[in-house]
């Protein structure tokens, strides 16, 4: 049969069925066209009231820095600090950094230590934590160090002097190996603890506690500056054979420059040097 007279059967559709638009049609683009534009609405939406919220939180003068609290002070005032954190009363909270506020206060050598933090909605918070000074140390200049042995600055007008004053490390010595200087350090410290805890601290207050290059020891005590040579430890029982000398000499109204108790081949024998 030609095309010419081919007949073309007619479509069909049953009854209760219904047409369905082709794959990709119209119908399908508008949905898309009309979810997209949704979207776009609340995503414009949420970055506009996003930035209404900042820009409120950031301008408001409710924000505005109305106070520093300062926590954990006794060396250092509160002023002093607010000072070195260069935070500007009046700014705004959100705009303070407090990473740089932080680090600008850890310069200072009393403090160890600094936690901040916003106390919303105009309040900053700086809570530190101060070094504290267990002994004066000779080291050209005098530094200050901590129970730890650790020296952390200079001594200045103002600085407490009632502590331990150590002597005879060199800096040279420091630099070598400042991990066995802190611990000459520390060992002074304990030893001047040691020394206040026995009889012959009121009568002659400590003066000085010495450190060869040996890491032998020699006390310096009372307005005399009498010199009690301890040597190595153990440091209470030459303690107590320094007070038993000392008492003894007192029943002969004598008085020792020196007390010798560095003999620890013969620990037994005490040499007093007399005025």
């Amino acid at each position: 049969m030609s095309p010419a007279n081919r007949r073309v059967q007619p479509r069909v559709v049953e009854s209760g069925a219904v047409a369905q638009p082709a794959p990709g049609g119209p119908w399908r683009w508008g949905a898309a066209i009309g979810t997209a534009f949704g979207v776009a609405l609340i995503v414009s939406t949420s970055v506009g009231a996003a930035w209404l919220a900042r820009r409120y939180v950031t301008t408001s003068a409710r924000f505005a820095v109305a106070s520093v609290q300062v926590a954990g002070n006794e060396r250092r005032t509160a002023d002093a600090i607010l000072a070195e954190s260069a935070i500007v009363l009046g700014s705004n909270v959100f705009s303070v950094d407090l990473d740089s506020a932080r680090a600008a206060v850890l310069a200072d050598p009393w403090i160890s230590d600094a936690v901040l933090s916003r106390r919303l909605p105009h309040t900053i918070v700086v809570q530190v934590t101060e070094r504290r000074a267990a002994a004066l140390v000779a080291l050209g200049d005098t530094l200050l160090a901590t129970a730890d042995g650790e020296p952390f600055k200079k001594l200045e007008p103002g600085d407490p002097v009632d502590v331990p004053l150590i002597t005879g490390l060199t800096p040279e010595a420091v630099s070598e190996d400042r991990e066995e200087a802190r611990r000459t350090i520390r060992r002074g410290i304990e030893l001047a603890a040691e020394y206040e805890q026995g009889p012959l601290a009121r009568r002659a207050p400590l003066e000085e506690v010495h450190f060869d290059s040996g890491g032998a020891c020699t006390l310096v005590v009372g307005r005399t500056a009498m010199e009690i040579v301890l040597g190595g430890p153990p440091f209470r029982r030459k303690l107590d054979e320094a007070a038993r000398v000392v008492a003894e000499l007192d029943k002969r109204r004598a008085q020792a420059a020196a007390i010798m108790l560095d003999n620890d081949v013969r620990p037994e024998r005490v040499v007093a040097r007399l005025r």
